[in-house]
């Protein structure tokens, strides 16, 4: 009997003649007390606990009310939020996306390593006898782009059990189309399965480059032809791809690959951070489809919360009650859970002193789920005890508290999992008091965090003194020198940009040619070099259009060396070459007689590192050269890195076929240049 009792297990219970249950005025009091929660009637979880553990695996889920939950949701949160994560059609951001992952138990998975066919071929081994085959046709989301391999070659011979997945196939899951054209299903040719898992442990880290970060996620999360020997190797293949993406917080390409995954004890956690997953961005759908099949499967109370959750927002008042109180029953000590759980059933929006009471460091994911479905603003302390892998999704919550959506919002922006458009109407629809500018700028000097950052620019941004571009200067400069330019300059220069509507700040832009002008043109010339006509309202504008020039250049494939030589900035001279861009040819020796001479004190990349890149990319191993890149630049500043190593990173990227990605890479190399020069522009202490 204690056996059973502590491993949580009632199958083998009788409620007859134990725990003093016997006495017939016993059975007849829990006969009425049972009866009655079958009825829905909501019994107190002291009431429940009455009685002896309740077999969970034995009851099915209780039906629909025919009463629903008027769950709080004010339409103007929804929309706010809704509203400011939409992506304007002028600034689509390349987006992972989607493939619709079915429940567990309803996908497919498709092997993509190219399967012997012919006479002598045979079907790849699978752990059981359990398969299904592989339909001929998939939607243009599920299908890799056309490289040359038709689908039915890739896929004929394999047939794959759900949940019963062959090797093959489960080192095949991934997203259908990750947005990059230039990236087909052969990304890891020439790769070792054990070098790929070797390649992800290590380069799972964002690296200095966006562009290169961004390239290597779409790499690890992408659907494709799994490395050679992939089938000994598969479940650490793709547990490194898991934690690759959990550490850069993909929420949503790890999603589509947790759907994917069998339903082994293997990957159980994976499952159970997945309908965490699903509840926090109100997918309740798919959610309470994989929660509906482990309630009948384990006793395990995180499964039973979320089906108190599930039956919660489903409307299902009675179940909801019912599940809370065969918890209680089985000796669930979680008040905070309970507490939240009877205010979603009773409607009952919490007061501020009730808030109070709720300790932020007692808090876990289950409790985050309820206290955003009660509309209780989640505590920016609330956020530490979620996983990394939950950065994107927590972003789509809808009650976080002020200081945990500024947060929030900064941790998805420097992962670009957001637009700075998206962050600037985050932040200012957090509903943040507005600090004073110059304390706010004041706290980012001293202690430059996350929420430092986010707090210094909506209070500028909610400034209208006149003279508040001085201030925006400083805000520039602390940012640069802390770390976060290429982050925040965006959002600066959207601050610059909308105090021009503001007639007296233009007009002081126009005449101010010593001191705020300059600066904010060159602000705006690293952000939008092509856009000449603002740059040309600003006094003092001649470095600002030279630098626009210099950027400019990058696309048009051609720089006049008088820009390079007005801006003093020879030493770029071996990016410019390596992407592609034109130098006009020169007297170099007359140049060097004219012209200062001087060390820069650049630091080098890791030669093996580097060599290691570039030998990947001459073998035209696509995968690997990107998570060495990515490894490469984990940990330099992009200004302060030899621009000849980094030219060499340039060719590399080049060679695999990632055009875009080495001229993207290059910009972000020049603008790291540029906004040092801004940052040495603007003097310390003083108002400019």
């Amino acid at each position: 009997m204690k056996r059973c009792q502590n491993k949580f297990d009632i199958f083998h219970q009788s409620l007859s003649g134990q725990s003093g249950l016997g006495q017939p005025g016993s059975r007849l009091a829990l006969s009425v007390l049972m009866a009655s929660v079958w009825l829905g009637a909501g019994l107190l979880p002291a009431a429940a606990q009455q009685g002896e553990p309740v077999n969970l695996l034995s009851i099915a889920p209780a039906p629909a009310d025919s009463g629903q939950i008027a769950v709080n949701s004010p339409l103007d949160i929804d929309q706010a939020i809704n509203k400011a994560l939409a992506v304007d059609d002028a600034e689509q951001p390349k987006t992972n996306p989607t493939i619709i992952a079915k429940p567990a138990d309803q996908a497919i998975d498709r092997p993509t390593e190219l399967l012997p066919t012919g006479p002598q071929a045979t079907e790849p081994p699978a752990t059981e006898t359990v398969e299904t085959d592989l339909p001929t046709e998939a939607s243009a989301s599920q299908t890799a782009p056309n490289d040359g391999l038709g689908t039915n070659d890739v896929y004929s011979s394999a047939k794959i059990g759900r949940r019963n997945i062959s090797d093959v196939g489960l080192a095949a899951i991934g997203v259908g189309d990750t947005g990059n054209s230039q990236l087909d299903s052969l990304i890891w040719r020439g790769t070792l399965a054990r070098d790929a898992v070797f390649l992800l442990q290590k380069s799972a880290i964002a690296s200095q480059s966006k562009a290169i970060t961004e390239l290597a996620y779409e790499v690890v999360a992408r659907q494709s032809v799994p490395p050679s020997g992939a089938n000994n190797v598969a479940a650490n293949l793709v547990e490194a791809r898991l934690a690759f993406l959990a550490n850069g917080g993909r929420s949503s390409d790890l999603a589509l690959l947790a759907a994917q995954l069998p339903e082994a004890e293997k990957w159980a956690d994976w499952r159970r951070w997945l309908t965490e997953h699903y509840l926090m961005i109100r997918d309740d759908v798919a959610a309470c489809s994989i929660v509906s099949r482990q309630i009948t499967q384990t006793m395990d109370p995180f499964w039973h919360k979320s089906n108190v959750i599930c039956q919660a927002v489903q409307g299902k008042t009675g179940g909801a009650r019912f599940a809370a109180d065969i918890l209680a029953a089985n000796g669930v000590d979680d008040p905070i859970f309970f507490g939240l759980v009877n205010d979603v059933l009773s409607n009952n929006l919490a007061t501020p002193a009730e808030l109070a009471k709720v300790d932020p460091a007692k808090l876990d994911s289950a409790h985050i789920v309820l206290m955003d479905v009660a509309n209780r603003p989640i505590p920016l302390e609330g956020l530490a005890v979620l996983p990394k892998q939950m950065a994107e999704t927590v972003i789509k919550l809808k009650f976080l508290g002020p200081d945990a959506r500024m947060v929030s919002t900064f941790d998805g922006l420097n992962r670009g999992l957001i637009t700075h458009r998206q962050a600037g109407k985050l932040w200012r629809s957090a509903e943040q008091e507005n600090n004073d500018p110059q304390l706010a700028l004041a706290q980012l000097g001293r202690q430059g965090d996350a929420l430092t950052t986010a707090l210094a620019w909506r209070a500028l941004d909610a400034d209208t003194k006149t003279d508040r571009l001085a201030l925006v200067a400083k805000a520039v400069k602390a940012e640069i020198n802390g770390g976060n330019g290429a982050v925040m300059l965006p959002l600066y220069a959207e601050l610059v940009r909308n105090a021009l509507v503001d007639e007296a700040v233009a007009a002081n832009m126009r005449f101010d040619d010593l001191d705020v002008a300059p600066k904010m043109a060159f602000l705006l010339a690293i952000n939008q070099p092509n856009d000449t006509t603002t740059l040309a309202a600003f006094a003092g504008n001649g470095e600002a259009l030279k630098a626009a020039e210099l950027l400019r250049g990058l696309s048009g494939d051609a720089v006049d060396t008088n820009v390079i030589s007005a801006l003093n900035m020879w030493h770029i001279l071996p990016v410019l070459e390596a992407a592609g861009v034109a130098v006009d040819e020169q007297d170099w020796l007359d140049l060097v007689k004219n012209a200062p001479v001087s060390g820069q004190g650049f630091g080098g990349l890791p030669p093996l590192l580097l060599k290691a890149v570039t030998a990947a990319a001459e073998a035209r191993h696509v995968a690997e050269t990107v998570l060495l890149a990515n490894w490469l630049l984990h940990d330099v500043a992009l200004e302060k890195t030899n621009p000849a190593d980094l030219a060499a990173v340039i060719r590399a990227l080049d060679m695999i076929g990632q055009g875009d990605v080495a001229k993207a890479f290059a910009h972000e190399i020049i603008a790291a240049h540029l906004m040092r020069r801004l940052a040495a522009m603007i003097p310390d202490g003083t108002q400019s």
